[in-house]
Parts: structure tokens; C-alpha cells; sequence
């Protein structure tokens, strides 16, 4: 991923917040009400990004135990980070961990030193093949079990790009567990294994490689039946390439995308987020729709084009995530 730049972890212990978490949901059906236009990494075990973070509207947060923290204070952050989930108020924000590679030695003491806190799952970076995934969910199963945690209730989202053998295998991945809720990508740790020279043209667009990348983590999410995530885009200073990548995300069915800096998340959000017209044109739809269907007709002409079932299916899904938004 592109985050190589974030902050090493404090080695101070986290000072303790005054509202405890309300305790997790585990009967509200998977994926109803929840929204991932935003979800935002925090370093392990740094205060003052945590308490930053915690002001922003993202619709989650990503507290990081793999690239924002050195091998040598993975240890001191874990605690930090369970301290975190146990004791500051999320404010109804998704709550996520991005534990280390299941193939390294920090990937178990992640698992088990936060799962304790319920986060609402684990970010899992490198997936290799179906077998990476299937032993985070086998420890997954084993710890829950342990501690009296509803099983399957810890979901996983799967950065599925980020080796060559993670891209080749990437469809078999995104269906190697029921509890994998979404799929990301990425391509830092992709271009390097590779040995890309550059993953962007001189506009800032992605090169083929990348850009492969992006269409498949759509494609296999899809037909895995679960949301894909857009990656990070590390131009920090650079809004607006931020808001033509979030429009060709929009484009390529992406539901939301993985933010690094505190200015990026207002953006994201926007463009993630069906305009008041748009909603109301779906809306029109959708009735229009159901006018046909009551006198027998499956496609009609709208506004000179011919719709069919996939538009209506395109619809609902922009009304849906406009009533999420509040947008109507």
C-alpha cells in the first residue's frame, strides 16, 4: 500500500478515555446500514492521530499494526491499540485492525492480544492465496471460541493485491471465507515485488499493471458478492487527483476508499456519497418500474433510453446507499 510514510508508534502507554464503548451489535443483519465510503488508517499506538482521527467523519478507522509500525515496537503497540478499542468512543464508527501478513510471526499476537476488544474485524494485507485466508479465519475460530465471542461475528477485509501470486489468485481469495465482507487492493507492495520503475504516468494516472489490478479486485469482489474498497492515494497535497480518482471509483462499482491524511476524508465521502438529484432520478425510476410491472411490461423507454432489469438493479442500489447517507 502507499502508506509507507505514516509515523512509527509512540512507546508511551495510551491515556485512558472517559466514555467506554457501547457494546457491539451482533444481531442487525451483515452489510444493512453500514457505509464504507471512508475508512481511515490510524497508526498504532500515536495519540495524537488517534484523537484527530476520532474528529473526522470517516465511516471507519483502520488502526494500523503493520507498515505504521517498526518490528521492534509491535509488541508495545498491541496493548496501545486493544487500550484503544476498549476504551475510546468510536462514535458508531466501523472499528477495524490491520494485523501483519499471516505468513509473519507478528500476524497470531495481533489476533490475539486485540480480539478481546471486539474490533468489527481485521484488515488483512497480502493475502497469497486462499490458504492465507483460510488460517486468519481458523484463528479467528479458535479465538473466538476462547473468549465466549459469537462466531463469525469478526469479519475481514482482504488488501488482495499486493504480491503477484495474491493478484493471480485473486478470485479464489475474495471466496475464501464467509466472513470477508469487502475486498481492497493495492499497489506499492505489488510495484516493488515486481520491480515497477513507477506505477503512474506523468498525469498521475495508473500504468497497466495498476491499473489490472484495480479491475480485477472489482471484478472478484463482485462475484464473490461482497464490496470492493479503492486504495489509498498518497498525492497528500493533491485534492482534486483525489476526487478524479474517487469519480472513476464511483465509475468502476467501488463502494468507498482507504483514506492516509485527515484532509482527504471530506472528499472521499462526497464523491462516495449518490447526489440529492441522483437519488431523486433513481427514485423516479424505481416508481416508474413498478408502474410498467403493474400493466405487464419488464422494459420501457425513460427519458429516451430503454430500461431494463440491470437499471433497476442500479437503482436500488443508489436509493440504498442515499437513504445511508441521509441524502433522502
Amino acid at each position: 500500500m502507499g502508506d509507507r510514510h505514516l509515523r512509527a508508534p509512540c512507546e508511551e502507554p495510551a491515556r485512558r478515555a472517559h466514555h467506554a464503548l457501547p457494546p457491539r451489535r451482533h444481531d442487525a443483519p451483515e452489510g444493512q446500514g453500514v457505509m464504507r465510503r471512508s475508512l481511515h488508517f490510524v497508526p498504532g499506538g500515536q495519540e495524537r492521530m488517534i484523537a484527530k482521527a476520532l474528529t473526522l467523519p470517516a465511516d471507519g478507522l483502520i488502526l494500523d499494526l503493520e507498515d505504521a509500525v517498526p518490528p521492534s515496537l509491535k509488541p508495545a503497540t498491541r496493548p496501545i491499540v486493544r487500550r484503544w478499542l476498549e476504551t475510546l468512543d468510536f462514535g458508531g464508527r466501523e472499528r477495524w485492525v490491520r494485523m501483519n501478513p499471516i505468513f509473519t510471526e507478528h500476524a497470531i499476537p495481533d489476533l490475539e492480544e486485540t480480539i478481546t476488544a471486539r474490533p468489527d474485524g481485521y484488515l488483512v494485507p497480502k493475502p497469497r492465496s486462499a490458504a492465507d485466508v483460510r488460517q486468519v479465519a481458523q484463528a479467528l475460530e479458535r479465538l473466538e471460541e476462547k473468549h465466549g465471542i459469537p462466531f463469525g461475528s469478526t469479519k475481514l477485509i482482504l488488501i488482495a493485491t499486493e504480491t503477484p501470486r495474491g493478484l493471480l489468485n485473486i478470485g479464489e481469495v475474495a471466496a475464501a471465507s464467509p466472513r470477508i465482507t469487502a475486498l481492497s487492493w493495492g499497489i506499492e507492495d505489488l510495484g516493488a515485488a515486481m520491480g515497477l520503475p513507477r506505477v503512474r504516468d506523468e498525469s498521475g494516472r495508473y500504468l497497466d499493471i495498476p491499473r489490472h489490478a484495480r479491475v480485477m479486485c472489482a471484478v472478484a469482489a463482485s462475484a464473490a458478492g461482497v464490496e470492493w474498497l479503492d486504495t489509498v492515494y498518497t498525492d497528500i497535497p493533491d485534492l482534486e487527483g483525489l476526487r478524479r480518482e474517487c469519480r472513476e471509483g464511483v465509475a468502476m462499482g467501488f463502494s468507498g476508499k482507504l483514506s492516509i491524511h485527515p484532509s482527504q476524508v471530506e472528499v472521499i465521502n462526497q464523491e462516495f456519497t449518490p447526489s440529492k438529484a441522483d437519488a431523486e432520478d433513481a427514485l423516479a425510476l424505481i416508481a416508474a418500474f413498478e408502474e410498467h410491472a403493474r400493466k405487464g411490461a419488464g422494459a420501457f423507454a425513460w427519458k429516451g433510453q430503454m430500461m431494463d432489469q440491470p437499471h433497476l438493479t442500479r437503482a436500488q442500489k443508489i436509493a440504498e446507499r442515499a437513504r445511508q447517507a441521509g441524502v433522502i
